[in-house]
């Protein structure tokens, strides 16, 4: 199922470049995720989880935190949404099948690479905090 845990780290880009990469990617993720929802082959629960997360985004519920104008409590609101979809993304990365993925995807770099460019990124950052 997955296409590979780990990712052929060091990459020969720096942090910089994976960094635009993986911004030049996003439109292309974007169209991935459409085109994952309306063909027949993807897993259901592929659907319910890219359902589920535009359900929970277009909702007007959410944290009661609106009502305080101060910045730090403001960025709440959308950091919940980000961490969703950050997570919805990673799930469905990790668990469609590699042949939907590099079918639907159109980046002038794989998939498989766009993700190590995501994993170094990572990995990069971490080892900045230690």
């Amino acid at each position: 199922m997955n296409v590979r845990t780990r990712a052929a780290y060091p990459l020969d880009v720096t942090m910089k470049e994976a960094l635009g990469h993986i911004a030049g990617g996003i439109p292309a993720l974007i169209k991935l995720l459409f085109r994952l929802m309306k063909d027949r082959q993807t897993p259901v629960h592929i659907k319910i989880w890219l359902g589920g997360m535009i359900l929970y985004l277009i909702s007007p519920v959410n944290f009661s935190l609106k009502r305080f104008k101060r910045f730090p409590l403001k960025i709440i609101n959308y950091l919940d949404d980000l961490g969703l979809i950050l997570i919805v993304i990673q799930k469905i990365l990790d668990t469609c099948p590699r042949e939907l993925l590099e079918a639907y995807w159109d980046y002038k770099i794989p998939i498989i690479e766009w993700k190590d460019m995501i994993y170094k990124v990572r990995v990069d950052l971490q080892d900045l905090r230690h």
